[in-house]
């Protein structure tokens, strides 16, 4: 699909969002063709693509021989197991991702941590986050902070509203922060 025009979004025309043909900004609604409203006209300079080719991306681009390059060590795990967590057997980590309904595939996943304190944040994340009012983490914050902070891959699906930014996110910022400049 197009969003600078050659699909129909919907039927009609006009200024509603759901005009005919034509296609976002290049028709006369998000809808497309017929009619005018303030989405009608495109942007300035973006006149389709027309100019734009992919076909030679990272042409001029060298391989790298890393075997002689000297590169900036950088630390991938900085997750430390809370004791509480380190207490809570196996078995009821099993239990409770049953039933939130998380998978995980894969060795040395860490337990989820049921709290924030349980979570291994530095404390000026923690006081953050209990500012705006959260109580707990999520289910997919409470799994995926560990194995985000200890360094693990992670392919996280969930819900919209679940919590999945901030459980990238704040581990994201404790990696960004710790490195060296």
């Amino acid at each position: 699909m197009s969003y600078y025009g050659g699909d129909s979004r919907g039927g009609g025309g006009g200024r509603s969002y759901g005009g005919g043909g034509g296609g976002g900004y290049g028709g006369s609604s998000y809808g497309g063709g017929g009619g005018s409203s303030a989405y009608g006209a495109a942007p300035p300079m973006m006149g389709g693509g027309s100019n734009f080719s992919n076909s030679n991306l990272g042409g001029t681009l060298h391989s790298i021989d890393f075997s002689s390059q000297q590169l900036i060590p950088f630390e991938k795990d900085f997750y430390i197991e809370h004791p509480d967590v380190s207490k809570r057997p196996e078995t009821e980590a099993q239990a409770w991702r049953a039933s939130k309904q998380i998978v995980i595939v894969g060795e040395g996943i860490p337990k989820p941590c049921m709290t924030f304190e349980e979570a291994s944040m530095p404390e000026y994340v923690l006081s953050e986050v209990i500012k705006c009012g959260f109580d707990k983490p999520t289910p997919i914050q409470s799994q995926g902070w560990p194995m985000a902070l200890k360094g693990k891959n992670m392919v996280g699906i969930s819900a919209t509203g679940s919590g999945k930014t901030l459980a990238f996110l704040l581990p994201a910022m404790i990696h960004i922060n710790a490195q060296v400049s």
